[in-house]
């Protein structure tokens, strides 16, 4: 019985305390540390628009779970890069744009899809997963729609070789009717 009189004085102060101050009209939240300006991630739609470009002219390279690590470009070869064509094709390359970095800088840019010559697989895989597991799930997005354009693209051109070695010929003719 005490100790529940003992809580509810507690919380009736508390309260009392914040009827006070709503009275006077005084900010307890300015005596609060301010907390860090949280950034989000956003999806670098010229960079989704250029890869599906490159993929369907077949600068793609299908290669498996864990490939990127043997061929994301060094940081010397981003550096050359850079240097030879700007920030801005670097960018190109990058599905996700993070504003807590200035513009004309490396860390910018996050999420590479590719090579600087072509869409690698395993850089979407990669970027599926790690976009996923911090939650920006607009780039995670993006990844599996590019990874999901590879895939049809390839079962195309296996559908075309297995018709070119069957014989199968389609032909398109036009038929029109005069009056």
């Amino acid at each position: 019985m005490f100790w529940g009189f003992t809580f509810f004085s507690a919380i009736w102060l508390t309260i009392g305390t914040l009827a006070v101050n709503i009275k006077q009209r005084t900010r307890t939240a300015e005596r609060l540390p301010a907390t860090p300006k949280i950034y989000a991630l956003q999806l670098n739609q010229s960079a989704l628009s250029y890869a599906k470009e490159l993929i369907k002219e077949g600068h793609v390279v299908a290669d498996g779970r864990g490939a990127w690590r043997r061929h994301q470009p060094s940081p010397e070869e981003e550096n050359e890069f850079i240097r030879l064509y700007g920030f801005s094709e670097y960018a190109k390359w990058h599905l996700g744009i993070d504003d807590a970095h200035a513009e004309n800088t490396k860390a910018r840019y996050k999420f590479p899809y590719g090579d600087f010559k072509n869409v690698h697989r395993c850089a979407l895989i990669a970027a599926k997963s790690r976009a996923g597991q911090y939650k920006h799930y607009n780039i995670e997005n993006a990844a599996l729609e590019l990874d999901e354009v590879i895939s049809m693209s390839r079962e195309r051109l296996k559908n075309l070789d297995r018709d070119r070695a069957g014989g199968i010929c389609v032909t398109l003719f036009v038929a029109r009717t005069y009056q």
